[in-house]
């Protein structure tokens, strides 16, 4: 599965977990742009900036994203929405909010994290 076969509403949250792990670090770095860049040529810019504005609009808090991303049911889309935000986050060092919140992700999506050589995380 690519990103541009995911559905709608795992496409918005692949954009909506962009925007709280890369974009709204401050310290965004120029790796981080380009990953980023890489998901909007994947869905294109329109699209990007919709569900970006979407997510804005109804995920005003990290509950209400919760609450959403527990209806991705997918385990495909969840590994590959997963690993994209993580490689993501990985360019530069994650705050420890986004961190915990991650981990949230991996056991309520049931997505292992493998490091490089095998460790699990």
């Amino acid at each position: 599965m690519t990103l541009e076969k995911l559905s709608r509403d795992e496409k918005l949250a692949l954009v909506a977990l962009t925007e709280m792990v890369v974009i709204s670090d401050l310290n965004i770095t120029d790796e981080e742009v380009a990953k980023v860049d890489e998901i909007v040529e994947s869905l294109g810019e329109e699209t990007f900036q919709e569900l970006a504005d979407e997510a804005e609009r109804r995920f005003a808090d990290r509950g209400a994203l919760k609450t959403f991303l527990k209806g991705i049911v997918s385990q495909e889309a969840r590994e590959i929405i997963f690993g994209t935000v993580l490689s993501e986050s990985l360019v530069d060092t994650m705050p420890h909010e986004q961190a915990e919140f991650m981990q949230w992700l991996s056991t309520t999506w049931d997505v292992p994290v493998v490091l490089e050589g095998g460790d699990n995380a």
